[in-house]
């Protein structure tokens, strides 16, 4: 539609890793000095060459999250909610807002202090019937103007929600 605005739009932020990237650390510095405590008593050869690289995979681990976290893109408009993932091949995933049921912020104490959070999506979406979008910056704010969003949508189609008992 024409009169389609954008809300939010975003890709999750760098705390969503935040649990790997501490424990990629940890391995890390735990294989680099086992690495350079132990490097005398392992044997020349093959084996010392594949030992030598160890530490590089939390690096690798790492860096293919990060990657995978800039290549996630939430997308609120008036109208819908797209999810668009994806390096070399994209996919898009829309969800329409007349069909929402309920929206949840989720705030871990870790999300808290770095302001970001979670917004769960409930709808009546055959293909979709639940949407995370995880470490949102402003959370509470973007919740806000989507539940906005979501009455205004329904008000516009002349939908509701049945509920049966």
């Amino acid at each position: 539609m024409a009169d389609e605005e954008i809300i939010y739009k975003g890709n999750p932020s760098a705390v969503a890793i935040l649990g790997t990237l501490i424990l990629c650390a940890i391995l890390f510095v735990g294989l680099s000095i086992g690495l350079v405590v132990f490097w005398g008593e392992i044997a020349p050869g093959t084996l010392r060459q594949i030992v030598f690289w160890l530490p590089v995979i939390p690096l690798l681990v790492v860096f293919f999250k990060w990657i995978a976290l800039n290549f996630l893109t939430y997308e609120i408009t008036t109208e819908r909610v797209k999810v668009i993932k994806g390096i070399f091949g994209k996919r898009t995933d829309e969800l329409e807002l007349y069909r929402v049921k309920d929206t949840s912020l989720i705030e871990p104490f870790v999300f808290r202090m770095f302001g970001v959070g979670n917004i769960s999506i409930v709808t009546n979406d055959a293909t979709t019937p639940g949407l995370e979008l995880h470490a949102i910056k402003n959370a509470k704010d973007v919740r806000e103007k989507l539940r906005a969003s979501i009455e205004e949508c329904r008000a516009r189609k002349r939908t509701g929600l049945v509920e049966l008992e």
